[in-house]
């Protein structure tokens, strides 16, 4: 795979190294998939847990994770990935990518752009079939970014753009609430519920002196 390629995909981590046979068609959970196939490789120079130099290659295996789809098409990244063990205190521990968050089967940038579609006015639904996800998917990543999203609350940005978008069916609202700083245009707060009482409650926990620089 070239470096173009690479920045085509967003596969520009050092770490990986893919063949020149690195694309392969294939169903994947009885879907026609892409399967990008690649190797992943750190170098160590201790061991995480114990710190010692005395670690060794100890095989290696593979994972599955899910990309943005690519000319509308169910995009996969198959890595093998390298474990390693150390000599001194026994642990084992595997190669890592800062293109997913450890443990998870969809890229960092897969939900972000699903994140994205949740503050447009559509539904769970729709937006799951359009990324390849289930409903449940969705909802969880809306339920982590409620979560992430916790601005200091003794600061309000001078200038707020607010809106709305479809709710999780748990929500007593119809609607959620996205707002994000009119100067900066990075996101400020997601709040599950848009209704007026919730959002009183949420923006009076902000100082007097706050409020009024809005």
């Amino acid at each position: 795979m070239d470096n173009n390629t690479r920045k085509l995909l967003g596969l520009t981590d050092k770490n990986l190294f893919f063949d020149d046979d690195w694309l392969e068609e294939r169903k994947y959970k009885g879907v026609n998939a892409q399967i990008i196939k690649g190797n992943l490789t750190n170098r160590f120079s201790h061991c995480p847990q114990c710190g010692s130099v005395r670690i060794i290659r100890n095989g290696s295996y593979i994972t599955n994770s899910q990309m943005l789809k690519f000319k509308e098409r169910l995009t996969i990244l198959e890595l093998k990935r390298s474990r390693y063990l150390c000599h001194d205190c026994g642990s084992t521990f595997s190669a890592k990518t800062d293109l997913v968050d450890e443990h998870h089967q969809l890229t960092k940038e897969l939900k972000q752009a699903i994140l994205l579609e949740l503050f447009e006015n559509q539904s769970r639904k729709l937006i799951a079939k359009k990324y390849f996800v289930s409903d449940i998917t969705v909802a969880r990543i809306l339920r982590e970014a409620t979560k992430d999203y916790q601005p200091n609350q003794k600061y309000l940005p001078t200038v707020l753009c607010m809106d709305e978008f479809k709710s999780m069916k748990s929500v007593s609202g119809a609607m959620s609430f996205i707002c994000v700083d009119g100067t900066t245009n990075r996101l400020f707060t997601i709040l599950e519920d848009r209704r007026l009482v919730k959002l009183t409650q949420y923006f009076m926990r902000f100082p007097r002196k706050a409020r009024l620089k809005v």
